[in-house]
């Protein structure tokens, strides 16, 4: 019981040190806007458009991995069951 106090006050607290840093304004300017967060430079946005293309290509894959998997596995024990 003690350690699960411990983390949840060890993640409220770097949320409270996050939130008075300001991070979730900085990580919502890097995603709109492409600004790097800590400087006055940004990203342009066909790199940005990129960056996302990307991380939206590995979500759409794992998911469809997942369902290929689970389509083969349910017709593999399908054509077992039938078998015997």
């Amino acid at each position: 019981m003690k350690k699960v106090i411990t983390i949840i006050c060890l993640i409220l607290s770097t949320l409270l040190i996050l939130d008075s840093m300001n991070a979730w304004h900085a990580i919502a300017m890097f995603y709109l806007a492409g600004e790097i967060p800590g400087t006055r430079q940004s990203i342009n946005a066909g790199t940005m458009l990129a960056l996302f293309a990307v991380l939206i290509g590995f979500v759409v894959a794992r998911i469809g991995n997942r369902a290929v998997l689970s389509l083969f596995d349910r017709l593999y024990t399908k054509t077992k069951l039938k078998r015997a």
